[in-house]
């Protein structure tokens, strides 16, 4: 069970393991793009490649759901990714157990952006876990741990999420026959240890150079990479009407001090601590450029305050 991109590792190391797989479930196709073309997801297509059986429940906890997937008579369900809770009716289902794939160390970031999470705060490594799932949210025994993976000063959540996803596929591949066998032991949680990451919101890509460091805003443009990204909005016509947003798509710190939000020479911004300077952009209602572009365009740019 899965969705995104990262969730086809996982189903190769099944596929590599021999493992007969029953079906696969992915999340419904979507409306994607300005002519809102209904999409299949990376996995289905990838699923419907192989020869594979797939299914696209709205709900994987209705009624209809849990009657298909009991016809199934699953030994074990393999989860990645594939973005609905799961009801206890669901759960109970397989002879062993239903187990998710995690992209952090559990108990540490469990939710729902556990990569963005991980850059966004700093972190220097991270992992992947495989927890038996009960009804708490990522909250199940610990079965299985991948060594720690670094976190790169130029990792995106794209660039760190594709390798934490081919991990896991290790992390599968040596895993999948134990649990059939039910050969494997589990550890609980410590939950003193945990901590959690939410669903990330569009208007938390939003600079608030007030209340940012420049090394924070740094490593939410990461974080936000590919979506929702990080912006700001600047005004050149004294008319607060007239702001026009401006999203950052590559910033570098640099020291100093400097009056937050203020535009300095070489499009370097003052935030809490330190300044960024901004190496390129995206104007609104134009395409993205480097910031000697854009300065060459809008030199009264310089002074003004960002919001």
């Amino acid at each position: 069970m899965g969705t995104p991109e990262w969730a086809i590792p996982s189903l190769e190391a099944v596929l590599e393991c021999g493992t007969e797989i029953s079906a696969v479930f992915t999340q419904p196709d979507r409306p994607v793009g300005r002519k809102r073309i209904l999409t299949p997801s990376a996995l289905k297509k990838f699923a419907l490649a192989q020869k594979l059986t797939v299914f696209t429940p709205e709900k994987a906890g209705s009624k209809e759901s849990l009657e298909l997937v009991c016809s199934l008579n699953p030994d074990v369900i393999l989860v990645c990714a594939y973005g609905q809770i799961l009801p206890q009716s669901f759960l109970d289902i397989p002879k062993v157990g239903c187990f998710n794939l995690h992209f952090s160390f559990l108990p540490k970031l469990r939710g729902a952006s556990p990569v963005q999470a991980a850059i966004a705060s700093g972190f220097k490594t991270t992992g992947v876990s495989l927890q038996k799932m009960v009804l708490r949210l990522d909250a199940g025994p610990l079965v299985a741990a991948s060594k720690p993976e670094i976190i790169h000063p130029n990792d995106t959540t794209l660039l760190l999420g594709s390798r934490l996803a081919e991990t896991g596929k290790q992390l599968i591949r040596d895993t999948l026959p134990k649990l059939l066998a039910e050969n494997f032991t589990s550890s609980e949680q410590n939950e003193e240890e945990a901590s959690f990451c939410r669903i990330i919101k569009k208007e938390e890509g939003h600079v608030h150079w007030q209340e940012e460091a420049a090394v924070g805003i740094e490593r939410k443009l990461r974080a936000f990479e590919p979506w929702p990204g990080i912006f700001s909005f600047y005004n050149l016509s004294g008319n607060s009407e007239n702001k026009r947003r401006l999203q950052l798509t590559k910033v570098e710190v640099v020291n100093g001090d400097f009056e937050s939000g203020k535009v300095y020479p070489e499009l370097i911004v003052g935030t809490r601590t330190g300044g960024l300077q901004i190496l390129r952009l995206k104007p609104e209602g134009k395409q993205e450029m480097d910031a000697v572009s854009f300065l060459r365009g809008n030199p009264q740019i310089v002074g003004t305050v960002l919001r």
